[in-house]
């Protein structure tokens, strides 16, 4: 069976790639050159804040990670590497156990300050000098503050002899080994190269202590005994079948790690140090410094499959899809509203070149090819504001103009640039010469959001928004909140990444189209798991079927934009690209109904109705005739922009 890899090795100092030789289980990746990325051909611009940067030299801005607000904005918020919350202060941090606490519209594990610690001679919040997908690095005075996700530890290496004043006396109860009662938790410490006494760490040069919160049903001894070294990187790699797409994570050679009972259970490891209670249930404790997990292979795809619609269902859609071309507006001309437009183009393009409906095919073929050479004009920003591109030299990235919703400050890219990828990827299809006028920057703008590992002098940052350990994206970029980042759209995200993979498919960049597919089947498990059919019996206050904002300390029923029922679950479906039913399909069809009629309680004439009658038609054959019959009669009004008639009609024939 063929497999398509790619794997990373990262370390406090450099990233570096392997495509097709990652070593075999309990090694780290070997390292190889890194991937060559596309050359800048757009316009260099700022035009988003000026917002403050604590960055050491030669890091690439980690904009769009669970750690963000630690290099950007205003100092102090804390950060979740769960089920620990950590907050820089001046000279130092604050670090605690959090512990989650449902009630009807939310699930909370806010940030705790049970252990502080002050660092001889650090004068300031710190500043970034490690940035990976799953950790990070602070230099604080003489010391490394290291933190991850899945590595329940706050690591601590000197780089010359430094004193670390506590808030918390540490009593020893072992070599190296001390533990501390405060608040509701128990704490431990290990020290190496230096002792601790009372509240106060000494440590040589090169020496460490790693502060960790005692799981239930465990010892801060037995923890300790675990730990190697303090990680200082992560090693992050996926890989795809036509079965399994698998996500490896390597920390260091011995350590403790964390993460979701189920996960571990998947990956076989040692889960012998108890457990932490995190807002996304039980996390198991292992004793291990590597891991790999499988979740389900979604293979990218860009239409829907119109083979087998009855002769009324396609004089239905063949009607729809001629007035839909007919009396399509005038496009939106911005990075959100605007790739929106092109993305419902590209989708009836499709429609009507199936059913045969060649003169307003070529209607629209033309009015999205001409806007797609608009926003691929590698000049056009030099003379407009509008359906272009600029390069920000210091965030590293494309932005498209007009900027919306934020993305000038890097919000939302993944959201936005999936739709325009998957636009013109269909547009391309069979058009040489037209992939040829807009592959150069559309290449940029899927290495905006996408790119692999890379060395010092990269001009994009390695997969932007994707969090390997989560399985899933973030979506502010400065993350300037006290719950950290967040994410809202699933099905975006996974919208972006079917996006990417179809135009690396059609660029035959082998290497982003292996990564594109890895990131799609992790993003759509994480969509169900999280968002569309969580497990939420831990949580049984929680009034609601789905979760709707995944923060870094929280699972929230709201929306940004809406309170009312139909947007929470509406914003998890927005656009049912041709991808939706291999991942949504599979959701059970109680969980669909249920979730649909919590959202439906005004009906389906309401914001986001469209998608609610495709989302109810994967739960049977009887929801789907009702959804056919539905979507006959709904309104143009509760029909997306990403949506038409034709495709709402196209969607709920397919399935």
């Amino acid at each position: 069976m063929t497999r398509i890899r790619v794997c990373v090795a990262a370390s406090a100092a450099v990233l570096t790639l392997t495509l097709a030789a990652c070593t075999g289980a309990g090694e780290a990746p070997s390292p190889t050159a890194p991937e060559t990325q596309p050359t800048v051909t757009v316009p260099h611009r700022s035009v988003g804040k000026d917002v403050p940067m604590r960055l050491g030299e030669g890091v690439i801005p980690p904009t769009n990670r669970w750690y963000s607000s630690l290099a950007f904005g205003d100092p102090g918020l804390p950060v979740f590497p769960k089920p620990l919350s950590f907050a820089p202060i001046e000279g130092g941090f604050t670090m605690g156990l959090t512990r989650p606490v449902a009630s009807a519209h939310a699930i909370l594990a806010p940030g705790v300050e049970d252990v502080t610690a002050t660092i001889e001679g650090a004068r300031d919040f710190g500043e970034v000098t490690h940035a990976d997908p799953v950790g990070v690095i602070l230099a604080m005075g003489d010391a490394r503050i290291s933190l991850a996700q899945g590595w329940p530890v706050v690591g601590i290496t000197a780089d010359a002899d430094v004193t670390i004043t506590l808030s918390v006396a540490f009593e020893a109860v072992g070599d190296g080994v001390g533990e501390a009662v405060t608040g509701q938790s128990r704490y431990g410490v290990l020290v190496r190269d230096g002792e601790v006494a009372g509240d106060v760490i000494s440590l040589d040069d090169g020496g460490s202590a790693q502060l960790f919160a005692v799981p239930e049903g465990t010892s801060a001894v037995a923890f300790a005994k675990a730990l190697g070294d303090p990680v200082l990187g992560v090693g992050w790699a996926g890989e795809a079948d036509g079965r399994e797409a698998t996500t490896t994570l390597t920390y260091a050679e011995n350590t403790v790690l964390t993460m979701p009972a189920e996960r571990a259970s998947a990956a076989g490891l040692p889960c012998e140090l108890g457990t932490y209670q995190t807002i996304h249930g039980e996390y198991a404790v292992c004793a291990a410094g590597k891991v790999t997990w499988p979740v389900p292979t979604v293979a990218p795809r860009g239409s829907l499959d119109l083979s087998h619609l009855t002769a009324d269902e396609r004089a239905a859609i063949r009607a729809a899809v001629r007035q839909d071309i007919i009396n399509e507006a005038a496009l939106p001309s911005d990075s959100y509203f605007g790739a929106k437009a092109l993305f419902r183009l590209a989708n009836l393009v499709l429609i009507a070149e199936e059913l045969g409906e060649s003169d307003v095919e070529e209607l629209a073929r033309l009015t999205l090819t001409d806007a797609l050479r608009q926003w691929a004009d590698p000049g056009r920003c030099e003379i407009t504001e509008s359906r272009c591109f600029v390069y920000d030299p210091r965030l590293k990235g494309m932005v498209g103009m007009t900027p919306s919703f934020g993305s000038e400050d890097f919000n939302d890219h993944h959201f936005h640039y999936g739709y325009l990828l998957h636009a013109a990827a269909v547009a391309a299809q069979g058009d040489a010469e037209l992939l040829a006028d807009i592959g150069p920057v559309l290449d940029q703008v899927a290495a905006d959001i996408a790119s692999g590992p890379s060395d010092a002098g990269a001009v994009f940052p390695p997969i932007r928004a994707f969090d390997p350990f989560e399985g899933h994206s973030w979506a502010s970029g400065f993350a300037p909140f006290a719950d950290a980042n967040n994410q809202e759209s699933s099905s975006e995200a996974v919208t972006a990444w079917n996006g990417v993979a179809l135009w690396a498919q059609l660029r035959g960049n082998s290497a982003l189209e292996a990564r594109a597919r890895w990131m799609l089947s992790a993003e759509a498990e994480a969509t169900r798991r999280l968002w569309l059919a969580p497990n939420l019996s831990a949580f049984l206050e929680f009034d609601h079927t789905i979760s709707v904002l995944e923060w870094g300390s929280k699972r929230d029923y709201a929306t940004w934009f809406s309170a009312e029922p139909a947007a929470m679950l509406g914003i998890q479906l927005i656009p049912m690209s041709p991808v939706a039913p291999a991942y949504l399909g599979v959701i059970d069809p109680g969980q669909i109904s249920r979730s649909v009629a919590e959202a439906s309680a005004n009906g389906s004439q309401v914001q986001f109705g469209d998608y609610l009658l495709m989302y109810s038609a994967l739960s049977g054959l009887e929801a789907q005739a009702r959804a056919w019959d539905a979507a006959l009669e709904l309104p143009d009004s509760a029909i997306d922009d990403a949506n038409s008639r034709a495709y709402l009609l196209a969607f709920v024939a397919s399935i």
